[in-house]
């Protein structure tokens, strides 16, 4: 009797011992694992958002193939045809706009039209400054023909070290995004032939209740889609009408403009009016007035307020989350995770919103009460 009541207690602790050993253990692994994924997290977690995407083109394909490793290779073809390869022209475009804007640079530079343009600007800046000359003597002193020229060539030394090394890390960047991509279609190819076993795996392990996990992982498919439906719908409706504006501007490099709209409607609060707002003024001040006006009506009626048609036309279902909280997920996205966080940031804020709603619901009013 003695020694049971000695060994109990030892037993107990051995127990306890070996559950903390082996979570202890379990944590270790998985953050290593975790460590070691780090220098991929991009295109994994790219993948698996693009899985969520694209998982009804892989059901549709299951319908016909019994085999999900071929449905998954179909889905993939289908994602090569309408991602990776639009976005590899939309980057040759962009290289040759580029390219193109480089060399009219230094066309401009030895030509001589750049002293042209410096005896322009003087003879403008002095009618500006001609009344104020005698009471700022420096002004006329700073503005000689020999400073102007001088400043004007260290900026474009400056500006031609800068696309030196801008091709540099273009070239850098393209040996790594050919391997990124690898890891991306790799990884989207197994996240949708095994995707449901593993989101069935995750299922098992959470130690939550059947109800939660499908309100966790609904939401998450969810907000994923709604983001990417929403925003890259948008985005794409409004570089487009924006490069026909900017064809009807006579705009150089229209393709690069076009482009740098796309990108930019993805960031808050303004999204494509950061490009086409100041293209718009300099061709309402400075270039054809009409144009400007007519480019002004269009980029505010039509550019800037297609968001509000065109994102709920597009999205399958909303993230029910108010416009400051979406702005400072994305907005937070962005500088904590690059690109990737304009999906990440609304999706983890939904995912927050969630799990607040769930610990509203079974701690605070466990019996139903609101």
């Amino acid at each position: 009797m003695q020694w049971g009541i000695i060994n109990l207690p030892m037993e107990d602790f051995r127990r306890k011992f070996f559950i903390f050993f082996f979570l202890a253990l379990n944590f270790l692994i998985f953050f290593l694992v975790l460590y070691m994924l780090l220098p991929f997290w991009e295109p994994l977690v790219l993948a698996i958002i693009s899985a969520v995407v694209f998982y009804p083109v892989f059901r549709f394909f299951r319908r016909f193939i019994k085999s999900e490793t071929l449905a998954a290779f179909f889905t993939l073809l289908v994602v090569f045809s309408a991602v990776i390869i639009p976005l590899t022209v939309a980057v040759f475009i962009f290289a040759q706009e580029i390219t193109k804007l480089v060399e009219h640079l230094n066309e401009y530079y030895r030509s001589g039209k750049l002293e042209l343009l410096i005896n322009d600007l003087k003879s403008r800046l002095y009618i500006y400054i001609y009344s104020f000359k005698e009471k700022y003597p420096f002004l006329e002193e700073l503005l000689k023909e020999e400073n102007i020229k001088q400043w004007v060539s260290q900026f474009y030394n400056l500006l031609s070290k800068w696309f030196t090394n801008l091709a540099k890390q273009a070239l850098l960047w393209g040996a790594n995004a050919v391997f990124y991509t690898f890891v991306y279609l790799l990884t989207l190819f197994f996240a949708l032939s095994q995707g449901e076993r593993t989101v069935r795996y995750i299922k098992e392990i959470l130690p939550l209740e059947e109800r939660d996990k499908e309100e966790i992982f609904k939401t998450l498919y969810e907000s994923i889609r709604a983001v990417i439906y929403g925003t890259a719908g948008t985005a794409l409706v409004q570089s487009l009408i924006a490069l026909g504006l900017y064809i009807y501007y006579d705009l150089p490099y229209p393709f690069l403009w076009a482009l740098l709209t796309a990108l930019a409607a993805f960031i808050p609060p303004f999204g494509s009016g950061y490009v086409w707002v100041p293209i718009t003024l300099y061709e309402l001040f400075f270039g054809d007035t009409t144009k400007g006006l007519i480019g002004l009506a269009v980029g505010a009626l039509v550019i800037s307020s297609i968001d509000n048609i065109v994102r709920p036309l597009i999205m399958k279902e909303k993230i029910e989350l108010p416009y400051i909280v979406l702005f400072f997920a994305v907005l937070g996205g962005i500088f904590t995770f690059g690109f990737t966080g304009i999906f990440l940031g609304p999706t983890i804020f939904a995912l927050f919103i969630t799990m607040v709603d769930l610990y509203r619901k079974k701690f605070v009013y466990p019996k139903g009460g609101s």
